[in-house]
């Protein structure tokens, strides 16, 4: 539909800002550290915080795996996701505002310092950082094999869909590499209010050419075409009784709690308790919003086209734009097509490079230094985080080149594969008695479990990682009532875990 050369001098454009932004970033104010290149040193103030963790969430669902999610899914379906958003107040208050208390006193960086400064263990935290960097690869493979398909949709196949992945795999790392986590916050900000403005403009203007604005006339269409898609389980059985809870969890907690880059954003990056009180209130509303805004996308899409196939379903925005809106409106159809194109580069970079930044940070901090004792000065270590980030991007590159069928396998899995560290998380904080020894099993058991879950037994798009939270859960308690723990270990956690919370609710308690 959009000739070659429009995609490409809007795409050179586009990412010319951001390396541009990158680099006025890195220039005002240099990163003094590592740590404050990779997390801003707990410096970030609330509206930069909500839109950097929004953004670098969403990923590449919006715009591909989201309305097509909801086609196939149902209503039942979008229930199913509000669901989660009621937990996340509930679940950061008691976890990740703990977090960001021992993150102020103590100085974390990667996801794994905050389980080390609790157990003590050299083993934990070697696994652990696997298991994080397994979450990621496929997430920032996602982000690439989305703006591939999106320029090829987008030109009607003319666009070179290994030209785009390298290129854009090449920017990010190139911006990533220049102003690390502040530049990255910043363009994630400016990038989640392009999405989501781009995004309800799409919703509104499909909306509008098949039903006239209408949301009941969309409805009864599906009433009377579609009829299921408004029942359980949903027109692809997608919602039955076990992923009505294994969904909603796997939202809550792996999702926006465990992943890496979310988990370094709600616990390490945030200003004060006033920026952390924001994110726990403003996150969840704009959750909503997104998934609102992708939902009413499917609802269109199942309304004027029903009986699409899988694959199509995952470009039903393009898919409208082509054989509906442009026989309507031929002007509209290109501006909305640039609108989806946009709008899937903004929110796909926005989560890619927040994983590149704590994927370096696992492999310098969690491998080589603290495993295999590597020990650098301040300006050789940022050299080897910037060389690992190029490394890293550079896999995640070659992973895209040959992409599943599905991008949603690869998003869903990189969930599942963290939410068995949630127990070790909640158990870290509120159970003395929980021992190192029973953090090593139980990640190992929850992480067998899940990949039992996806590769045996074949339940993973059901429960996805309930099951390996489960077992997680179930072994930390009882291998910790098994083992001595070792109080010692742990003194200085608790200590600073105290002594925060003191410092932060005498204060808020004077205000």
């Amino acid at each position: 539909m959009l000739e070659q050369h429009t995609i490409w001098i809007t795409f050179a454009a586009y990412l010319l800002f951001l390396v541009g932004v990158a680099f006025w970033e890195q220039r005002r104010q240099r990163a003094d550290s590592a740590r404050s290149f990779l997390t801003a040193g707990g410096s970030i103030s609330w509206p930069v915080l909500v839109m950097t963790y929004l953004a670098s969430l969403m990923s590449t669902w919006v715009f591909f795996a989201g309305p097509g999610g909801y086609y196939r899914g149902g209503l039942g379906y979008w229930i199913s996701e509000l669901s989660y958003i009621i937990l996340f107040p509930v679940i950061a208050h008691f976890t990740m505002n703990k977090v960001w208390l021992l993150n102020h006193a103590r100085g974390y960086t990667t996801p794994a310092d905050f389980y080390d400064d609790r157990f003590r263990s050299p083993v934990l935290r070697v696994i652990l950082a696997f298991i994080f960097l397994v979450s990621s690869f496929p997430y920032i493979a996602s982000v690439l094999i989305s703006i591939g398909q999106a320029a090829q949709v987008a030109t009607g196949g003319a666009a070179d869909y290994r030209a785009v992945i390298c290129i854009v795999g090449a920017a990010i790392i190139l911006y990533v590499c220049l102003g690390g986590m502040k530049s990255v916050a910043l363009t994630d900000t400016m990038q989640g209010l392009l999405f989501i403005s781009l995004l309800w403009i799409i919703a509104a203007a499909c909306l509008y050419a098949g039903f006239g604005g209408s949301v009941s006339a969309a409805f009864t269409s599906i009433w009377e075409n579609s009829r299921d898609w408004l029942s359980y389980p949903g027109p692809d059985g997608w919602v039955p009784y076990g992923a009505r809870l294994g969904y909603p969890l796997s939202c809550a907690i792996g999702w926006t709690i465990m992943l890496p880059h979310v988990f370094v954003r709600s616990g390490y990056s945030g200003k004060d308790m006033h920026t952390q009180r924001k994110l726990m209130i403003l996150t969840p509303i704009l959750q909503a919003v997104v998934w609102t805004g992708t939902m009413v996308i499917g609802l269109v899409g199942v309304a004027l086209l029903p009986g699409l196939s899988t694959s199509d379903t995952e470009l039903i925005i393009p898919y409208m734009i082509q054989n509906v809106i442009q026989a309507i409106h031929p002007a509209l159809a290109l501006v909305l097509m640039l609108a989806f194109f946009i709008g899937a580069s903004a929110v796909g970079i926005s989560t890619a490079d927040s994983f590149l930044l704590v994927s370096s940070s696992i492999v310098y901090e969690d491998l080589l230094h603290h495993t295999f004792g590597v020990e650098l000065d301040e300006k050789k270590r940022m050299v080897v985080i910037r060389a690992t980030i190029a490394v890293i991007g550079g896999i995640s590159i070659l992973l895209a080149l040959r992409p599943p069928q599905l991008i949603f396998t690869l998003i869903m899995f990189a969930i599942a594969i963290v939410m068995p560290l949630f127990p070790i998380l909640v158990c870290a904080i509120y159970w003395k008695r929980a021992t190192k020894e029973a953090a090593i099993v139980s990640a190992i058991v929850g992480t067998v479990l899940v990949l039992m879950t996806y590769f045996v037994w074949d339940i993973g798009g059901t429960w996805y990682g309930a099951i390996g939270m489960l077992g997680s859960t179930v072994t930390m308690i009882a291998v910790s009532l098994l083992t001595r723990p070792a109080p010692q270990d742990s003194a200085a956690f608790y200590a600073a875990l105290d002594s925060t919370m003191a410092e932060f609710y005498a204060v808020e308690g004077e205000i």
